[in-house]
C-alpha cells in the first residue's frame, strides 16, 4: 500500500510534543519508511492560561481547534491525553487507537526535605491543583489542605513549586514520567494507589484521533492506527470513556474510574473501580468495584454505571 505523507496534529506544550514523539516512534517501528509531519496547533487552553481549566465548562478546549483541523483535512491524525477529551467527539470523527499505557497514578510533589508526612504536621499546606476530583481526594489524606489554582506546562507547575509558591503539587505520573521528570534531585514524591486517589478516565493514556472514513476504509491510515493500537489499554479506554460519559465526569466534578487487568491464581481478570463523591468536600462518596473475565466487559461496564446512578 501506497505510503503518502502524514501529517499528525498536536498542542505544542513539551508534553504533547513527548506523546506524540512516541507515536511517532511506534509508527516508524511498524513502517520505518513512513514520512510523517508534525502540526502543532494552539488551543483555546493554551492561550487563556489566566483562567481555571474548569471555567471553561468542559474538556473540549484543549482539542476543539485540533479537531477543526482534522475535520477540514489540515492534518491526518491528533495525538490527545486520553483524560482530557470531552465526551463526545466531532461528527465524522473517532479514535480507533491507544498507545500502552503509562503509570495511572496521581502523585504529589514537594521539595526535598520535605514529605508527606511532614506536611500533615502543617497548620495549612498549599496544594497546587485545580481538579475538583483531586482536592475533594486529597483532603481526606490531608486535611490540612489549602487549594490554590495552578496552569501552565508541566515544568512551568513544578517551577512555581521550586520558587516556593506552593507547598505541594499534585500531577499525573504519566506525565511525569514521559518527561523524564519522575527523578529530580530537589523535589520528592508521594505516589497515590488507585484507591487513595482514583485517577481520570484515560488517565495515563495517549488516544489517536482520525477521520472515521480513514479509520474503517483499507487506508494507509487505517492500517497504522490498527498496527500500533494496543488491545489491553483500548478496552480499558472504552471503559472508562463510557462510564465517564454516562456519570458526567469532568472538570467541575469529583469522579475517577480505572479499569485493569490483574491476575489471580493464574486467571487474567478484569477490574472496573470508581470513586463518585458529590456534596462538600468531606460529605458522602460511594464506590464501586467489579471484576470478571474479558468477555465480561460490557456487562461489568453496564452494571457499574447502574449502580452509581441510583447514588449507591
Amino acid at each position: 500500500m501506497e505510503q503518502k505523507l502524514t501529517r499528525i496534529g498536536t498542542r505544542g506544550s513539551a508534553l504533547a510534543l513527548a506523546q506524540t514523539g512516541l507515536v511517532i516512534s511506534a509508527i516508524k517501528a511498524k513502517y520505518p519508511g513512513a514520512d510523517i509531519e508534525r502540526v502543532i496547533i494552539s488551543t483555546k487552553g493554551d492561550r487563556e492560561t489566566d483562567k481555571p481549566v474548569s471555567s471553561f465548562g468542559d474538556k473540549g478546549v484543549f482539542i476543539t481547534e485540533i479537531e477543526e483541523a482534522l475535520s477540514n483535512g489540515s492534518i491526518d491524525m491528533a495525538v490527545h491525553s486520553a483524560k482530557d477529551l470531552p465526551g463526545g467527539l466531532k461528527d465524522g470523527l473517532c479514535i480507533p487507537c491507544v498507545l500502552p499505557r503509562e503509570d495511572v497514578r496521581d502523585v504529589l510533589v514537594t521539595r526535598a526535605g520535605i514529605l508527606f508526612e511532614d506536611l500533615k504536621n502543617k497548620s495549612s499546606v498549599v496544594t497546587g491543583t485545580g481538579s475538583i476530583r483531586r482536592q475533594r481526594q486529597f483532603i481526606r489524606l490531608c486535611n490540612n489542605a489549602r487549594f490554590k489554582e495552578i496552569r501552565g506546562n508541566v515544568d512551568t507547575r513544578i517551577n512555581k513549586l521550586r520558587n516556593g509558591e506552593y507547598d505541594g503539587i499534585i500531577l499525573a505520573a504519566a506525565g511525569l514520567k514521559r518527561l523524564g521528570l519522575d527523578r529530580e534531585k530537589d523535589l520528592e514524591y508521594k505516589y497515590f494507589s488507585k484507591e487513595e486517589i482514583t485517577p481520570a478516565g484515560g488517565q495515563g493514556i495517549i488516544a489517536v484521533e482520525t477521520r472515521r472514513e480513514d479509520a474503517e476504509e483499507d487506508t494507509f491510515i487505517g492500517r497504522v492506527l490498527r498496527d500500533i493500537n494496543d488491545s489491553d489499554t483500548f478496552l480499558n479506554f472504552q471503559i472508562e470513556r463510557k462510564i465517564a460519559e454516562a456519570l458526567g465526569a469532568g472538570c467541575n466534578n469529583s469522579i475517577g474510574v480505572i479499569s485493569y487487568f490483574y491476575d489471580l491464581e493464574g486467571e487474567e481478570l478484569l477490574c472496573v473501580y470508581i470513586l463518585k463523591e458529590f456534596g462538600g468536600l468531606e460529605k458522602a462518596q460511594y464506590s464501586f468495584r467489579g471484576t470478571g473475565r474479558r468477555e465480561d466487559a460490557a456487562n461489568l461496564t453496564d452494571r457499574a454505571i447502574r449502580y452509581l446512578k441510583k447514588g449507591y
